[in-house]
């Protein structure tokens, strides 16, 4: 039996769209314009927030669909501000939940970074912290109030800075997977979203919006919360830099990122008359 052809291709950004600095490759900048070209829906499916996309979306000529959040957030950015806009589908922790997971995180001496698609809140400028500035070019609000204002957050990013901490984490992930989805987007960075959001829900969302079925949808991804999207997506693409468990679950491996794995993805896709 025949493949459907691809109308949607899904892409992980940290790890998968990105080199290993955090660079968009001419060759991938390239397939993404060629999958616009063909009329191909390009989703960038990624733990960051809309407003930490900037950097990436700034250079591209056109506008993706995008699953934030890990999938907790779908929608679009207005092409001239940048900002959300269109919001497609939106899941926040309760406040409940959320004070219990800051909590565990403080009880373990981890620093909890609370964020909304418009919002990124932490107590202190950690190392850790600086360098997420750097590569989202966004700033956080530094107070010790991080959930008083009763707005429900999207996500709580938790980072490790040593080894003590990275073991911290998995007990963390452990300690809430029942009131929440804690998944490893990269060592030592544990995304904790409300419980039922991730990638492969909120792509079966998007494209549904868009008339069409999981069986059209390619997805490319490196980490683990890009597990439920590689394996449910009509074809599964792991990077050459995935781990054995996310390359395990998916149909083709391509290159690493920082052999621009993207664009060999995407050329295989036309070679094989997928798209």
């Amino acid at each position: 039996m025949s493949r459907e052809s691809i109308k949607v291709v899904a892409i992980d950004v940290d790890g998968t769209l990105l080199d290993g600095d955090h660079q968009l490759r001419d060759a991938v900048k390239d397939s993404l314009y060629e999958l616009a070209a063909r009329n191909i829906h390009v989703v960038l499916a990624t733990a960051r927030g809309p407003q930490a996309l900037n950097p990436v979306l700034r250079p591209l000529q056109f506008s993706p669909l995008l699953v934030c959040f890990s999938g907790a957030w779908v929608g679009e950015t207005d092409r001239q501000s940048l900002g959300p806009w269109k919001v497609m589908l939106e899941k926040r922790h309760s406040l409940s939940v959320a004070r219990s997971v800051v909590a565990t995180a403080l009880d373990h001496n981890v620093e909890p970074h609370v964020l909304t698609a418009e919002t990124w809140r932490t107590r202190k400028m950690s190392p850790e912290t600086i360098l997420e500035c750097q590569l989202t070019e966004c700033r956080p609000m530094i107070t010790s109030d991080l959930l008083e204002d009763g707005v429900e957050p999207n996500k709580i990013l938790l980072i490790a800075s040593d080894s003590d901490s990275s073991q911290a984490l998995h007990l963390i992930a452990d300690s809430v997977q029942s009131v929440s989805n804690a998944t490893f987007s990269k060592p030592g960075y544990l995304e904790i979203v409300p419980k039922g959001a991730n990638k492969a829900a909120a792509l079966m969302h998007l494209i549904t919006i868009l008339g069409l079925d999981l069986s059209q949808v390619a997805a490319i991804g490196d980490g683990y919360n890009d597990l439920e999207m590689i394996r449910e997506a009509g074809l599964g693409i792991a990077m050459g830099n995935a781990p054995a468990a996310v390359q395990s679950v998916a149909e083709w491996v391509t290159g690493t990122n920082n052999e621009a794995g993207v664009a060999q993805a995407v050329r295989r896709l036309v070679e094989d008359g997928l798209i």
